[in-house]
């Protein structure tokens, strides 16, 4: 390391105080690792009002932020994550964030007042560090809610305090953009030139990423693949042109799991622990899976799992659209049992809810539960993502920690951590989705996963000991996050 850095990553997610995604989880794991490696890094996000402040340590002071009729004052709190040195920072303001979810309330698509609840975080951010005399020498700002900061730096932070730091904008999903009407972009605080000279509009609207995407000094998105797909008409949502421009300070780092939540052989949400030395006590958790959902008790009958967000994006319509997905056929023509944890697009639910009633061997819980989804990564033989696109994904990469071979489509960083039967047949790690993903093909890839299932040792036995052996690790990615960090930090002083 050259230089011990100040970094202040605003996100809206971070575990264990709220998730909706894997963002929460991707944020607290670079922070720990780039704080093991010297930095001093430190999180501000929204206190939800979920997130319960008696555990936390109230400023002595407020805050205060600027909104379109003066001055807002706001609450802030703090906590240590997981006892490390990294702070976590929570912007109190019961209008904004007293309210019964993250982004929208269950069963809604988003708040009306989005645009106004994360430009307020975004400027809580400055404010705070401000209040506690902590100016950092990089901003990272995770995803569309946090787009603004970028925008902010280089406009009504463009002198004074922050005149030296840097702007960093990771990219976790560019499908998510903050699309909003334009006459919504007063709430930013800046000069309509930043709409009008194109850094914000889009098509008439407001987009929080493309703001992002024009001022950062660096940008970075989670798989070296999908840093490439974005640039493309067919990934890149509306961005691919801007990415392209942009290509010098765009880089596709993968994200990092964490190995100590995620480990079979010490997992306390586990009914059996095992390790690739014993894999034989990975079944007490398939048994386990499959008492607790109500399903036969079989180890004979494969069992595939899915954990996702039940949404267009993760191929819910080609495998459990009515009348058109190849879930049915798959329940009816295949000896497995599947099993479904998550929540999302209301047609997804009812359509699933559905399903489970006419076929005993679907069981689908509608909730987060982060007990379950230890329990089903472990008691699983197959873990099922049928994505469209997929930035990176971490569900696969826990799959593989714990012996349970993923059936992926190979996009975005799917492609870069599961190795294909077909392709690579000595040294595979799971199963692909032939592309495009379609109903036949999510099939056919079930097919194949069920033939190497009742065919069994030592084909799957071997896949599963070498997938358990992969580690993507945080350490590495840290490295290339803290040399985009010095990047930006270069052109930026270099400007001043």
């Amino acid at each position: 390391m050259s230089q011990a850095l100040k970094i202040l990553m605003i996100s809206s997610e971070c575990i264990p105080f709220a998730k909706a995604g894997g963002l929460a989880d991707v944020v607290p794991s670079l922070a720990k690792q780039l704080a093991l490696m010297g930095h001093d890094v430190r999180i501000i996000m929204p206190r939800y009002y979920f997130i319960d402040r008696s555990s936390l340590a109230r400023a002595p002071n407020r805050i205060e932020i600027p909104v379109l009729n003066g001055l807002a004052q706001a609450g802030l709190y703090s906590a240590s994550l997981d006892q490390t040195n990294v702070n976590v920072y929570f912007v109190e303001y019961e209008n904004l964030y007293g309210r019964d979810g993250i982004y929208a309330s269950p069963g809604e698509s988003e708040f009306v007042d989005n645009a106004l609840r994360f430009a307020f975080l975004n400027k809580a951010a400055f404010s705070a560090c401000r209040m506690l005399n902590w100016i950092p020498d990089v901003i990272h700002g995770h995803d569309w809610p946090c787009a603004p900061s970028m925008a902010m730096l280089n406009s009504t932070e463009r002198t004074g305090d922050f005149k030296r730091s840097a702007g960093v904008f990771t990219i976790h999903n560019v499908g998510y953009q903050g699309l909003f009407p334009a006459e919504q972009f007063p709430v930013l605080g800046m000069p309509w030139t930043e709409f009008k000279l194109g850094s914000f509009e889009f098509w008439g609207k407001l987009n929080f990423m493309q703001g992002a995407l024009r001022h950062a000094g660096a940008i970075s998105t989670v798989s070296p693949r999908y840093a490439e797909e974005i640039k493309t008409v067919n990934f890149g949502f509306g961005m691919e042109g801007i990415l392209t421009e942009k290509s010098a300070k765009l880089t596709g780092i993968l994200n990092g799991m964490d190995y100590q939540a995620w480990n079979p052989q010490s997992d306390e949400l586990l009914a059996k622990n095992f390790d690739v030395d014993s894999l034989g006590d990975k079944q007490a958790n398939k048994l386990a899976l499959q008492k607790e959902l109500g399903l036969e008790v079989n180890q004979d009958l494969a069992v595939i799992g899915i954990i996702s967000r039940l949404v267009s994006q993760k191929g819910f319509v080609e495998l459990a659209a009515p009348g058109f997905g190849s879930l049915s056929r798959i329940l009816a023509d295949f000896p497995v049992q599947l099993v479904i944890l998550g929540t999302g697009e209301r047609w997804c639910e009812d359509e699933l809810a559905r399903l489970s009633k006419i076929y005993p061997n679907l069981k689908l819980v509608l909730a987060y539960n982060e007990r379950l989804s230890h329990l089903i990564q472990a008691g699983s033989d197959f873990f099922l993502m049928p994505s469209l696109y997929e930035p990176c994904g971490l569900t696969q990469m826990y799959a593989l920690r714990y012996g349970t071979i993923p059936i992926v489509a190979p996009s975005g960083g799917l492609a870069d951590t599961v190795k294909d039967l077909k392709i690579h047949p000595k040294t595979a790690t799971g199963i692909y989705i032939q592309l495009p993903v379609t109903p036949e093909h999510i099939y056919q890839s079930v097919r194949s996963a069920v033939t190497l299932w009742m065919d069994r040792k030592p084909a799957y036995r071997s896949m599963q000991e070498r997938a358990m052996k992969l580690r993507f690790s945080w350490e590495e990615s840290a490295k290339e996050y803290e040399k985009i960090y010095l990047m930006a930090l270069s052109d930026k002083r270099g400007q001043s």
